[in-house]
């Protein structure tokens, strides 16, 4: 019992480690996103007076100083705000999923050291604990999927009307650099989510390999059938999805017809062109 505490401290440290990196390198790419869309009207000054750094319909005159400093900074304000919200809650998702692969992989470690020591009911605890992990996973799906799955949807779309922007602006001004930093959050944005997905789907998988590279042929028969009803219920991916409609992964992530992330782009790339050739 020491050793599965012990692996479970260890295991819990590395993922909280990798969920902490990643929290921080989309942070910093978003609050860096933040910087230069608050800086850039302050950059073209010259060129158009009094600003925002958002379009938006404002019911009084910023023509004065102080309405207009009020104004900017309500904006600003709003900006990063909306920047922490987004991040946390997408750090929250990638830091769930990544806790999930931890658990199999304790599991993992579990299942090979009770085979080894013969101890059967340790083999009916780590059965428990598979269930555990999939009634897990089940509501992570419940609780952030439809959020998730909407959320991506406007992502696509927003990048794809960034990208329009961006090849209507000056490529030396910090607009566009804003427009550049934009782009990078919200592609960071989908292939994490993909990403950490597919670490869960390939999680899943391992838990029948470590049974089977295992001293299995040793267990009684009884052992045996509990491991061989572990190794069906591994059978069943591990995955995040949307009512089937869409799967969080980079081998098929899915909107009603399969599609890999690079499709996602492509579509996205092809919108692009669409847009393009209207505006001519």
């Amino acid at each position: 019992m020491s050793t599965y505490i012990s692996d479970y401290k260890i295991n819990n440290s590395n993922m909280s480690a990798i969920a902490k990196w990643c929290t921080l390198s989309f942070m910093t790419l978003c609050q860096s996103t933040a910087v230069a869309l608050i800086t850039a009207p302050i950059m073209e000054l010259q060129h158009s007076s009094r600003a925002l750094p958002c379009r938006a319909y404002v019911p009084y005159s910023i023509e004065g100083l102080h309405a207009y400093l009020a104004t900017y900074l309500i904006h600003a304000a709003s900006i990063i705000y909306g920047i922490l919200l987004n991040v946390s809650l997408d750090s929250l998702v990638y830091g769930l999923t990544l806790h999930v692969c931890g658990q199999i992989d304790i599991l993992c470690e579990r299942c090979m050291q009770t085979i080894r020591e013969g101890n059967s009911n340790e083999i009916k605890a780590c059965v428990r604990h598979h269930v555990f992990i999939h009634d897990l996973v089940k509501r992570i799906e419940y609780l952030f999927i439809w959020t998730v799955a909407f959320l991506l949807f406007f992502s696509l779309i927003t990048l794809c009307t960034t990208i329009f922007q961006m090849s209507k602006k000056n490529p030396l001004t910090v607009e566009f650099f804003s427009y550049v930093l934009y782009t990078g959050c919200i592609m960071f944005q989908i292939f994490c989510y993909c990403w950490y997905g597919n670490e869960l789907r390939l999680k899943g998988k391992e838990v029948a390999d470590a049974i089977y590279n295992s001293d299995w042929v040793m267990s009684t028969q009884s052992d045996r059938r509990n491991l061989q009803f572990l190794m069906r219920i591994s059978q069943k991916e591990l995955t995040l999805s949307y009512h089937r409609i869409f799967s969080l992964n980079l081998d098929a992530f899915t909107w009603k017809q399969k599609a890999t992330f690079s499709q996602i782009l492509k579509t996205s790339y092809s919108s692009f062109n669409i847009l393009q050739t209207v505006s001519i």
